[in-house]
């Protein structure tokens, strides 16, 4: 559940305020599936609160594990399912968080987006992912997973957070603000805003009005041409929002924010990964000094486009020019779990 729904329902019980931030401490602290584990809180407080109020909206339906990766399938409470996952980088944990059921987008490179779009998640959909996962590593003792240990109890926990799984998180604008308003309270998850990183294809307005906010909240975009007839085959959203406009809405944000914006790009065969498409990625990165590249090696999807093949050339290219970038080394393909890969269907 997000902050403000659960301060809402304990202040219509008429608990006194210490009460309250006992039960949003212990909430929040990861340690809970379910209000009678408090056992700090009295029996007949518990009894009613487990009766009213669950304390998650995400119920595990599956779970998949390799080394460094988790996916789970969630099950929410109109019976709609998402897909959300834990990565382990050794020196922190990170949760790959969904934001819709499905994705209205429809890029061609996405498993989500062969889902089409179902509904936008609830601000507490979004918060319990993370939340699920604190549950999930404390409940199980994962203490190996990683180094980061959480003050409280020594246990590891979600350190960072990227909004990268299903959906555009900008196309669930109020519930994805709500969310990062409790991902961020102290009185909540209490993450850091630069352990937050946020993934759009590009929707404009959404953009400028994320600039305005100057959360220091990093901010990637789904880029993968900077051609505009190509990256409109890609993703039909560029056919709304234009190159020109979007580097326009770009160029506001590291203006006004001074921060640096990543630009992801995954080669593609034959679509992509011509020399006129990295002539023109060069050209457009050079274009802010704040630009900063993502390569990202394209995963594979059921019935999906190649993987380049051109992926080291490319490399030699960025370096030649002097353009800064790093190449994202994915985890969980075997488990489906690595970028545009996420999917449920029924």
């Amino acid at each position: 559940m997000d902050l403000s729904t659960i301060t809402k329902y304990l202040q219509s019980l008429s608990l006194p305020a210490f009460r309250r931030r006992q039960i949003v401490k212990n909430y929040f602290s990861g340690h809970f599936t379910n209000f009678t584990q408090m056992t700090d809180l009295p029996l007949e407080l518990r009894t009613t609160l487990d009766q009213n109020f669950p304390l998650l909206s995400v119920k595990e339906i599956n779970l998949l594990s390799t080394t460094n990766s988790q996916k789970a399938l969630l099950k929410l409470k109109d019976g709609q399912k998402i897909e959300t996952v834990l990565l382990d980088y050794h020196d922190w944990l990170s949760v790959c968080a969904s934001t819709q059921v499905g994705c209205p987008l429809g890029c061609k490179f996405c498993a989500t987006g062969k889902m089409g779009f179902i509904r936008n998640l609830t601000s507490e959909e979004i918060v319990d992912q993370i939340i699920f996962w604190n549950n999930y590593l404390i409940n199980r003792h994962c203490e190996k997973s990683s180094t980061k240990q959480s003050p409280q109890g020594g246990y590891p926990y979600v350190g960072r957070v990227a909004f990268m799984g299903m959906g555009e998180p900008f196309l669930n604008w109020d519930n994805l603000i709500l969310a990062l308003n409790t991902i961020r309270s102290r009185d909540g998850l209490n993450l850091g805003n630069r352990k937050i990183s946020i993934s759009t294809a590009g929707i404009v307005p959404r953009i400028y009005e994320f600039a305005d906010l100057n959360t220091e909240i990093n901010l990637a975009l789904s880029l993968h041409s900077a051609i505009q007839s190509t990256r409109e085959i890609l993703m039909p959203i560029a056919q709304k929002y234009s190159l020109p406009d979007l580097l326009t809405a770009l160029h506001y944000y590291t203006h006004k924010t001074s921060r640096q914006l990543f630009l992801e790009f995954a080669p593609i065969a034959d679509i992509n990964d011509a020399q006129k498409e990295i002539d023109a990625l060069i050209k457009l990165l050079k274009s802010d000094k704040l630009f900063f590249l993502n390569l990202i090696p394209l995963n594979p999807v059921k019935g999906g486009l190649v993987p380049s093949t051109k992926l080291k050339l490319i490399e030699k290219q960025l370096t030649a020019a002097h353009i800064d970038y790093s190449l994202r080394h994915s985890l969980g393909q075997s488990i489906n779990s690595a970028c545009g890969q996420l999917a449920t269907f029924s």
